[in-house]
């Protein structure tokens, strides 16, 4: 006699509360080694802002509050998380669309306009130096175009750098409209809001609503910059793994929980 089991794939809500119900801090590490250098820096400045930058061995501050006010507190920094990697998708597409869009002069014949400026009126050929071949000639109309469009990628380069070493993530963020702003956290569904607040119901340990409103909590402020670092590193991740259930959902694979460290996959 044969048994049947019914079994069903996991749905997106499953998968979040189960991220949320066994990430532990030690997944912190793993994350610094795996994300990019700028969402790491731009999470560390952003809690950094938040909590001061008195330096721990000379001042000890402690921060109090109730449970209710912590946990809107944890709430707002998941949902920076979330919309860091939000911000980090719409970059990296932006950046790719613009070297799409690079020109290729090099490969149009008959070009009639050139950028205000430049000398269009020319003719006959120039020589340029090869590595290996030595000079060569080239028409200098196509010579023309090949150096605009030198000087075009350098100054998109430069403008990339004009930030004085500050967060490329940060600027971009910076530059939008509040409404874009907005949209960046707009696509937290309920399944997201419901991982978010048992993540919090899980780390402050009170179930009773009225204890929220009287229970303090204290901790001192290199603790609770652990905390909210964490905090964002998991809004972070509760984004990175929906793309990763709409993806491997379109592409027919059985979700799982890549978001967890070696050892705490389930």
């Amino acid at each position: 006699m044969r048994c049947f089991v019914n079994w069903q794939p996991k749905g997106r809500r499953d998968i979040l509360l189960e991220y949320v119900k066994n990430v532990q801090p030690e997944f912190m590490e793993l994350f610094v080694k795996r994300a990019p250098e700028q969402v790491v820096d731009a999470m560390r400045q952003t809690v950094t802002n938040m909590i001061g930058t008195l330096p721990p061995q000379f001042f000890a501050v402690t921060v109090t509050t109730v449970a209710e006010n912590l946990a809107q507190l944890m709430y707002s920094v998941m949902m920076t998380g979330y919309m860091f990697k939000n911000a980090q998708y719409r970059l990296e597409l932006q950046q790719s669309l613009e070297q799409v869009a690079l020109p290729e002069v090099l490969d149009k014949k008959d070009t009639p306009d050139y950028a205000p400026g430049t000398q269009k009126n020319v003719s006959g050929e120039v020589f340029r130096w090869n590595n290996v071949s030595g000079p060569e000639k080239i028409d200098a109309k196509k010579y023309i175009e090949f150096l605009e469009a030198e000087i075009e990628e350098l100054n998109r380069q430069l403008g990339r750098k004009a930030t004085n070493g500050q967060n490329e993530l940060l600027e971009y963020l910076k530059t939008l409209e509040p409404q874009n702003l907005k949209e960046l956290t707009s696509s937290a569904g309920e399944d997201v809001v419901l991982a978010m607040n048992t993540f919090i119901k899980r780390l402050l340990a009170v179930s009773d609503p009225g204890q929220m409103k009287t229970s303090v909590t204290e901790t001192s402020a290199p603790e609770l910059a652990k905390l909210l670092y964490w905090l964002m590193v998991v809004g972070y991740s509760i984004r990175n793994i929906e793309v990763r259930f709409d993806m491997e959902r379109v592409l027919g694979t059985p979700p799982k929980l890549a978001e967890l460290p070696p050892g705490e996959n389930i």
